[in-house]
């Protein structure tokens, strides 16, 4: 039995999506299932630094075609028509006739002041078609599953729900005090404490909100520092001259890119993780923090009640005053940052990415020929 893997995610630089990716690859070499072989599909080849599992091999499927036409002519060339085609990034190839399992991350629709008028309309057109065609599908969260039956139209029961997971192998608690501060020197000069931000820098997630509500914690005499991580700020950038303009450029450290490896050195050295997103499908980065038992603080929207409610400090609103002052009341509550160091790495077992995967497992197989 052959399972075939549209990697396009891949080839690019990786976030969330790929991520995923990666993560199904790896359970794939850990968990039992039928498949004697695996073909991920990628326009370009896989980095050495992409795990494998034994029975995967990188179909390379060279092409001058765009990405959008790659995924819709070239994949569903080479694929064939019998085995089952896993597609974890929105879009299935809509001429298919092989089985498809899509899997969709959350609707652009949701928070359409996000995105340009092309983005949105070319996400509105293909990720629906998609989702309509796909023999299986699933989303990540009950959030995201209402957003697909209101703005696609899709039948609810048609629609399963499967929330993105964490390694609890590589995200888990780290106690060891001299390679946390040896990091938080290498990134600040210094051993001190910070609170962490990680993710792209989009107006949706309130950055812009979140730099004067740190300019305003400043004020009060906290000695932290502000790490934005994964967040590449031009020049020309709006947060940074946000930043600018309030005089912080020596209390904010940019980090544009961490390796996957590094990231629960940043989570785990941190005081304190932030994450206010107007809107998320999921939100694997509060899941991470959480696995690491760093303390949290979220908006009350979307898909984090789902899977971080009662743990994280979820607000009403990302308004200046009301980050501020969720930042200020973990920081001065060293009894509720224990608490949540205790309870956010069990919450985050249930969501190991083995685990995940078994899921996707029980609703791909009966697809597959």
């Amino acid at each position: 039995m052959i399972l075939g893997i549209n990697g396009i995610r891949l080839s690019v630089k990786r976030s969330g999506v790929a991520r995923c990716i990666e993560a199904l690859l790896r359970c794939f070499g850990e968990v039992d299932h039928p498949f004697t072989k695996i073909r991920v599909y990628t326009p370009t080849p896989l980095g050495t630094d992409t795990y494998l599992p034994p029975i995967a091999e990188n179909v390379v499927l060279p092409s001058r075609l765009p990405f959008a036409a790659w995924e819709q002519i070239s994949l569903l060339r080479a694929h064939g028509e019998k085995d089952l085609l896993l597609c974890p990034s929105y879009v299935s190839p809509l001429a298919a006739r092989c089985p498809t399992f899509l899997i969709h991350h959350g609707s652009y629709e949701g928070y359409p002041q996000a995105f340009d008028w092309w983005t949105l309309n070319k996400a509105r057109a293909i990720y629906s078609f998609s989702a309509k065609r796909a023999t299986g599908l699933s989303t990540v969260s009950e959030y995201s599953k209402r957003d697909m039956v209101k703005f696609y139209g899709i039948a609810a029961d048609k629609i399963n729900v499967v929330p993105e997971g964490v390694d609890t192998t590589v995200f888990r608690p780290n106690d060891d005090a001299v390679e946390l501060s040896e990091w938080r020197t290498k990134v600040f000069g210094e051993d001190v404490p910070f609170i962490v931000y990680v993710g792209k820098p989009t107006e949706r997630r309130n950055l812009s909100a979140l730099i004067r509500a740190f300019a305003e914690l400043k004020k009060d005499g906290y000695p932290h520092k502000f790490l934005l991580c994964g967040a590449s700020l031009p020049g020309t950038s709006p947060f940074r001259k946000v930043i600018i303009d309030l005089g912080l450029e020596m209390e904010v450290v940019v980090l544009d890119y961490v390796t996957h490896d590094e990231m629960p050195l940043v989570y785990n050295a941190a005081s304190l993780f932030i994450y206010p997103s107007s809107y998320e499908g999921f939100g694997m980065p509060v899941l991470e923090a959480m696995a690491c038992g760093t303390p949290v603080i979220a908006l009350d929207n979307t898909a984090f009640p789902e899977f971080a409610g009662g743990i994280a400090h979820l607000l009403k609103d990302a308004k200046v005053e009301t980050l501020k002052a969720g930042m200020a009341d973990v920081l001065g509550d060293p009894a509720w940052q224990q608490q949540m160091a205790k309870d956010g790495p069990k919450r985050a077992a249930a969501y190991d990415w083995r685990i995940i995967t078994k899921r996707y497992l029980d609703l791909m197989l009966p697809l597959a020929n």
